[in-house]
């Protein structure tokens, strides 16, 4: 089978392990294989239907007088010890009259069928049973006329969607489109014959999932096993439990209840300690839609502090992806990072960057993971080997604002520009280095208003960047900017809302907005962001108060100004649970604590998000007392737009005498030793 790849939609299947999924991918891809070897290959693995068996629980066998479902086919007696495929089919007098599927089975030590499992592909009724099945049809009909179609072949199909986007999916001949979060139950005439299953991103005609599902009586389907769904017998009084897959089959007597999205399913297995089932179900995400990568970056969140053993197989899993998806790649290095494998994570990327010397992203991803001795030279040879290269531009750039040169770093990224398509990243940076320059300021506005043209300009992020440079500019247009591009999944969620508003200036909010917060974690997380503004002292004790599912509630910046503070102040403890409360923090944790507490600034430091920057910056003002002034100023040079460590500095920034003193031509902030 690995002769068959690369081949996108049977890596999906063997990623799932599922056995329906993977022989519909080869059947697929036999249809459309010319003539050769490959075919030859496919054609050998699909002819041996033992390589394709699914456990399921066994099924049900209800006969009366030959009327009802039975297992056909069956091999002499003496041969049944050994496992064989046997046919389940509705008979009526003893002739089959509806194929129900092909089992695996074989014959016990107490002489009873066992069932190990359902055989995919079509079912292989005889010539005859197919003829007999036919006549016998046709007599039903007869008889049957004027008859209601009787209620035992009325079947429903359940289809939840706990993805982020919307998914269409199609089942036989109908088509549905689940929003987010979204479900429907719609009704079928059904005597056995397994559903065909699609489902795609809308406008894609390659769908991400497909596979046949059995026409049992209260069918659910899962989308990609995203939804955490759980189900209790209201008979039974049985509690709830979680709905393991992505299809399951119901009784009358069960109850399904919807607990939320994909995210609530990785806290679920991570409550179970499942972690290998945590790490299968965000890699299908991945594979389903790579430009998602939220699912992959919670999971690895998780396994870093929970399972580092398997975080660093995940780390490795997503470093042998091509090179040129350079946000994948980012995170595998952030896991390496995170568990402490800087070593081991230069010498996979330098290898690869030997491989093909002529290759930027190589070169790029080996220099963010050198050693910190070497990363700034490497940084800085980037330009001259790739002098066209956009990427390395914009590389550079981060590097030249970060060390005070926003003039430099603009012309990159104007450069880069017109090489190739920005991204979000890159459109926040150069709106960093306008607002740097008083005279480039006005220009700022327009740089955030033709990002919104995107489709991805419909995100948290560039809503905080609108919102933020609102504050800077006057709230005139971007300020409504920022509200239009926010997700719904934001404003439809009041804790979001609130930490919005915090994160982009607000220092206090409304009893009505606190009251509106539910979720008693997500409140005390809120509360604590908004102390951190106003007394961070006080914020001080209660983070170490504070629960870990508090701390991993709060925002990565504030969680680094706080945690960097509780270090400095030797409280190992407390900080510990503050930086390690995201996988962008325990990566970053090197580089940060290294400047704010003993003052030394690598290029690793430099190329770290300028709100993380200020919030070393902060905390070394306070750590050293005479150099307190040149410090400040660089935490308020490096993040303009004002992030949490520069609006705990100064809550009335935007006010100040020394913010509007700063934005003159040509001025530059004092740099720290």
């Amino acid at each position: 089978m690995v002769s068959l790849l690369p081949d996108e939609a049977l890596s999906l299947a063997l990623a799932r392990a599922d056995a329906f999924s993977v022989h519909s991918a080869l059947s697929a891809r036999f249809a459309r294989e010319p003539a050769g070897l490959a075919r030859d290959t496919l054609r050998e693995l699909l002819a041996n239907r033992a390589l394709f068996v699914m456990a399921d629980r066994p099924p049900s066998l209800r006969s009366f007088l030959g009327c009802g479902t039975r297992f056909i086919g069956l091999p002499p007696l003496d041969e049944q010890e050994t496992p064989f495929i046997a046919n389940r089919a509705f008979c009526l007098l003893g002739l089959p009259i509806w194929s129900l599927g092909d089992h695996l089975i074989r014959r016990n030590g107490d002489e009873q069928l066992e069932v190990l499992g359902r055989v995919a592909g079509p079912s292989r009724l005889t010539r005859a049973s197919r003829r007999t099945t036919a006549l016998v049809l046709g007599g039903l009909g007869l008889a049957a006329f004027g008859v209601t179609v009787p209620p035992f072949i009325t079947r429903d199909v359940q289809i939840f969607n706990g993805l982020s986007r919307p998914v269409v999916v199609h089942v036989d001949d109908r088509t549905y489109t689940l929003p987010s979060g979204g479900r429907v139950r719609d009704s079928f005439f059904r005597l056995g014959k397994p559903y065909r299953v699609e489902a795609m991103w809308p406008g894609q005609k390659q769908p991400f999932e497909d596979f046949s599902l059995e026409a049992k009586q209260h069918a659910v389907y899962n989308i990609l096993g995203a939804a955490s769904l759980q189900v209790e017998n209201v008979e039974k009084g049985t509690g709830p439990s979680l709905l393991d897959g992505r299809t399951a089959f119901l009784e009358d007597e069960h109850q399904l209840r919807w607990q939320g999205d994909w995210q609530q399913r990785l806290l679920d297995y991570e409550k179970a300690q499942r972690w290998q089932e945590l790490t299968e179900l965000a890699r299908s995400f991945l594979l389903a839609d790579p430009t998602q990568l939220q699912p992959i970056v919670m999971a690895a969140d998780i396994l870093v502090r929970n399972q580092s053993s398997q975080a660093f197989i995940l780390a490795q899993e997503l470093a042998a992806m091509p090179p040129e998806r350079l946000a994948i790649q980012r995170i595998a290095q952030d896991l390496f990072l995170a568990l402490g494998k800087r070593e081991e994570a230069y010498a996979l990327y330098s290898a690869s960057a030997r491989q093909v010397p002529t290759s930027e992203q190589r070169a790029i991803l080996e220099a963010r993971v050198a050693p910190p001795s070497e990363q700034r030279a490497l940084y800085e040879h980037l330009l001259e080997r790739f002098p066209h290269s956009p990427e390395v531009m914009r590389i550079v750039a981060r590097l030249r604002f970060s060390t005070g040169d926003s003039s430099e770093a603009l012309r990159l990224l104007d450069q880069a520009r017109y090489n190739s398509v920005e991204s979000l990243e890159d459109v926040e940076l150069r709106v960093r280095a306008l607002v740097a320059d008083t005279s480039l300021i006005p220009a700022a506005p327009d740089a955030v208003l033709e990002f919104t043209k995107k489709p991805e300009s419909r995100s948290w992020e560039f809503a905080l960047l609108a919102a933020r440079l609102a504050r800077v500019v006057g709230p005139k247009t971007l300020e409504s900017t920022a509200r239009a591009v926010l997700p719904p999944s934001v404003t439809t969620a009041p804790e979001r809302m609130a930490l919005f508003e915090l994160l982009s200036g607000k220092s206090a909010l409304s009893q009505q907005q606190l009251t509106a917060i539910h979720d008693r974690a997500a409140y005390d997380a809120i509360v604590l962001t908004e102390m951190a503004v106003n007394n961070l002292d006080k914020a001080l004790q209660q983070a170490r108060l504070a629960s870990d599912t508090v701390v991993r509630n709060l925002d990565v910046e504030t969680a680094a100004l706080l945690g960097l503070e509780l270090s400095r102040l030797q409280d190992a403890k407390a900080a510990e649970r503050l930086l390690t409360s995201s996988l962008a923090l325990m990566a970053a944790r090197e580089p940060l604590e290294s400047y704010a507490l003993s003052g030394e600034r690598g290029a690793a430091f430099l190329m770290l998000p300028p709100g993380l920057q200020a919030a070393a910056y902060v905390v070394r003002a306070r750590a050293v007392e005479e150099n307190r002034f040149v410090e400040l100023a660089h935490a308020r040079w490096i993040d303009g737009l004002g992030g949490m460590a520069r609006h705990a500095l100064d809550p009335d920034y935007n006010e100040r005498p020394f913010y509007q003193a700063v934005r003159v031509p040509g001025w530059r902030p004092p740099l720290p030793p």
